[in-house]
């Protein structure tokens, strides 16, 4: 397993996506939870979370036979696997508050935009959670001025979390405090 862990290293170090590096390692091999678990190693994802990750998947690794191992993952990036947690400063924390208060005003979540939303904020990316919330709907039992208050709130922490530069993720937050504002309003009107 060493050397998939050393193979798998230098294949990310040469910018492959984790999953392409999978495919890459996974290719003629009948171990591919093994080279799984050296993708992850290789990411510094520590062994008990990996497992914790693969939990439940040991069907996965008999449904699938040599060729396939691109399907086997990309379902495995799908269920984040290979998603790299990332420890937040202070103020990145407080605009991951305000967001899980925002989804409680919301009043209710799809599981897979829920599920899409806990990867962006555990793996940081704020900017693409507050856009996946921006553009998430008010349910009927939900309380639109609250949601739209509070996601006023997280754009207005956002913009001054980026780091300088970040002009990709500055657009985004810019667009979706553009929509959180005229929702806002709109909101303030229907009360």
């Amino acid at each position: 397993m060493t050397g998939t862990v050393e193979r798998a290293r230098e294949a990310l170090r040469s910018g492959l996506r984790p999953v392409d590096v999978y495919v890459e390692l996974a290719a003629g091999t009948s171990d591919l939870r093994g080279v799984a678990l050296a993708v992850c190693d290789a990411l510094g994802i520590p062994r008990p979370d990996a497992e914790q990750r693969l939990r439940g998947s040991e069907e996965l690794w008999d449904g699938f036979g040599p060729g396939e191992e691109g399907l086997v993952g990309e379902l495995l990036d799908l269920a984040g696997l290979f998603d790299v947690h990332a420890t937040l400063d202070e103020r990145g924390e407080r605009i991951c508050g305000l967001m899980h208060r925002a989804v409680g005003a919301l009043g209710g979540i799809a599981g897979g935009v829920a599920f899409n939303l806990h990867r962006k904020l555990a793996t940081g990316r704020l900017p693409e959670a507050y856009a996946l919330l921006v553009r998430a709907p008010v349910r009927e039992r939900g309380d639109p001025a609250r949601y739209w208050a509070l996601l006023t709130t997280v754009g207005e922490e956002l913009a001054a979390w980026l780091p300088p530069g970040d002009d990709e993720a500055a657009g985004r937050v810019g667009e979706a405090r553009a929509r959180c504002a005229r929702e806002a309003a709109a909101a303030a009107r229907a009360r």
